[in-house]
């Protein structure tokens, strides 16, 4: 079986989410099981082609659309031809792949419309034909219904991700005339919302198959809380809505191999997990490793729950335990953090994106703060349970999903229900209550390290989908 994965990011070359590490991970899953998997993404200005050594083909066409010819130029990877990349000058040499700090550009229905005709050109050039194109959120969410409505391959089977419906690509309605898509397509089954355009809305309405990220997820956004608008749309397709677990990449997720953080450990030697946090202490200027460390690792943005720990932070200073907090994001978060750094003596905080820091914060702390309002799968929670780190979250989506309250039968994690400051002190309380019983915690750390989050069950459910949708095909 032959599969195209398509997204607008993918690791390493390019990365602002956990969009990127999916579209990394699953097709390698994929592919190691056999399957001829391709994967396709705009080739950005910021990606270094001479790092990953990425070459030009002999692949180049034009896209008509906003009454202009776009020209793209195709290229690949040196040393063979898993990861293609569609290059233009005009809508992909920019210093962001979606916007400045100030907001998205105003031409992203244009980048990612043309973007989603070059990848339709590109089979139809090179007579590379997919059995079925999996394709991810709103920038490729033009793919499925451009397969069915305008190019008419009804043998191509599609499938659609859905990794965050808070994020939709919606643009005024004169995008159809842009996109050469045909004002026949702007009505409430199609493409129009609410007098405009919703990219996702087509893909989940034209492509055969819609995932989320969780199974809790898929539930939830068919609901008017967490369906941002679409949860009629979902409700009326949720015959086709399936939801999957995302997994994590254990050969770059490792401790005992992680070249990161101080010193490398397993389940078997987790006194070194100590080590650890004693050196991150010292180095941070906090003291007394007795005091359980509190991390969080993540976006500063009201979806994550940071207001939580805003509003919480001087209740978080008279507790006898140490915090560290990295991330960046909505400028109000941002100067919040950088006004109180260093006021506290038991809070470190680091505002911006420091891969090897956060390592180093997973492989040293106790716990993981994780107080989402909505969590469509997450993979923090993952990685910090594989560096026996033990998860206090707040019980939504994929964290409902991967996380056990230790009130339950073999639980290892601490949930709270409701996105209130009560329950979040709460849930901090109840972690430092299980902090001092160090024998149920060494144990709790060296369960959770054993966890299976792997690719390798999501993957399989991939495929099994894959083939129904090619059998659908009478290919």
């Amino acid at each position: 079986m032959k599969i195209a994965f398509v997204s607008s990011e993918i690791y390493p070359f390019a990365k602002t989410g956990g969009l990127a590490d999916v579209s990394h991970s699953l097709p390698e899953a994929i592919s190691e099981r056999g399957f001829k998997v391709i994967s396709m993404m705009p080739l950005y200005k910021t990606v270094d082609r001479k790092k990953f050594g990425i070459v030009p083909t002999d692949i180049e066409f034009n896209v008509h659309i906003n009454n202009k010819d776009y020209h793209f130029k195709v290229y690949k990877q040196k040393n063979g031809v898993k990861h293609y990349f569609f290059h233009n000058s005009e809508l992909f040499d920019r210093d962001y792949l979606y916007g400045t700090p100030e907001g998205d550009y105003p031409d992203n229905d244009i980048r990612f419309g043309a973007f989603s005709y070059a990848v339709l050109e590109f089979f139809k050039i090179t007579n590379f034909f997919p059995d079925v194109i999996h394709t991810n959120d709103w920038q490729t969410a033009l793919i499925p219904v451009l397969l069915k409505a305008k190019y008419n391959w009804n043998n191509i089977g599609s499938i659609h991700t859905i990794h965050n419906i808070a994020y939709q690509g919606i643009f005024d309605k004169f995008a159809i005339e842009r996109l050469n898509l045909g004002w026949d397509l702007f009505h409430m089954e199609a493409l129009e919302f609410y007098d405009k355009v919703n990219f996702l809305k087509g893909g989940i309405v034209f492509s055969d198959a819609v995932t989320t990220v969780s199974p809790t997820y898929s539930r939830e956004i068919c609901t008017p809380e967490y369906g941002y608008g679409l949860d009629g749309v979902l409700r009326k397709h949720c015959h086709k809505l399936f939801g999957i677990l995302n997994g994590i990449d254990y050969k770059v997720w490792n401790p005992e191999t992680d070249p990161h953080i101080y010193l490398n450990y397993s389940s078997e030697n987790i006194e070194k997990k100590s080590e650890n946090k004693e050196i991150f202490l010292k180095e941070h200027n906090l003291s007394d490793p007795s005091k359980p460390l509190f991390i969080f690792i993540g976006r500063f943005a009201k979806q994550k729950g940071i207001d939580l720990i805003k509003d919480s932070i001087d209740d978080m200073a008279k507790m006898r335990a140490n915090f560290a907090i990295l991330g960046s994001g909505d400028k109000l978060y941002n100067d919040f953090f950088n006004d109180i750094k260093g006021k506290y003596s038991n809070i470190f905080i680091e505002v911006g994106y420091d891969e090897p820091l956060s390592r180093k914060m997973y492989a040293s702390a106790d716990f993981l703060l994780m107080p989402s309002l909505f969590e469509p799968c997450g993979l923090n929670q993952m990685i910090a349970m594989r560096y026996g780190t033990l998860v206090i979250a707040r019980k939504t989506g994929g964290l409902a999903d991967t996380v056990k309250d230790i009130s339950e039968p073999h639980g290892y994690g601490i949930l709270f229900n409701n996105p209130d400051k009560g329950e979040f002190i709460h849930s901090l309380l109840r972690g430092l209550n299980l902090y001092q019983d160090e024998h149920t915690m060494t144990g709790l750390k060296r369960s959770v390290m054993n966890l299976d989050f792997s690719w390798d069950a999501s993957a399989s459910q991939y495929i099994r989908l894959y083939e129904e949708i090619k059998f659908s095909k009478g290919v």
